[in-house]
């Protein structure tokens, strides 16, 4: 049986695990650090799929607004370990984070993903998305200022 719930602090250990199966490894430290800032918040979603005692997947969503698109819902982050998928897992997961949507009043939910990520280009139109643009990503890593 799978179950889908909010995330806990005490989820961080498995979070961190399966992050790292995304290419984004992180501490356990570090992922509870991440976790104690976006529990809680209103414009932000954890949950996670656990079947028994086990966490196989999860999932996070932002909702924000601008002013090109208006009150949207971003999937940030989705993932399922390889001995849970093929389950219903991340179809699960996305339907809870597009029910959120709704409760919330967003009337879009949008997702990237890697071009390498060949497997999510076929589950997202799956689950009835469209592939609307193709876009260069671009990052600045801050300096600490006060050093």
């Amino acid at each position: 049986m799978i179950t889908i719930r909010l995330a806990r602090s005490l989820d961080a250990p498995a979070l961190a695990a399966l992050a790292g199966t995304l290419g984004y490894p992180a501490e356990e430290a570090e992922m509870q650090a991440r976790l104690e800032r976006i529990l809680g918040r209103d414009d932000q979603l954890v949950i996670v799929a656990e079947t028994g005692a086990t966490v196989g997947g999860w999932l996070t969503a932002h909702a924000f607004d601008t002013l090109a698109s208006g009150f949207r819902v971003q999937l940030t982050g989705l993932v399922v370990s390889d001995r849970h998928r093929r389950l219903g897992i991340g179809r699960q997961l996305v339907n809870r984070a597009e029910a959120w949507a709704r409760e919330i009043g967003a009337t879009t939910v949008c997702v990237f993903s890697n071009v390498q990520r060949t497997e999510s280009h076929e589950f997202y139109p799956a689950l009835g998305y469209t592939h609307t643009k193709t876009e260069a990503a671009y990052r600045r890593i801050l300096s600490d200022s006060s050093a």
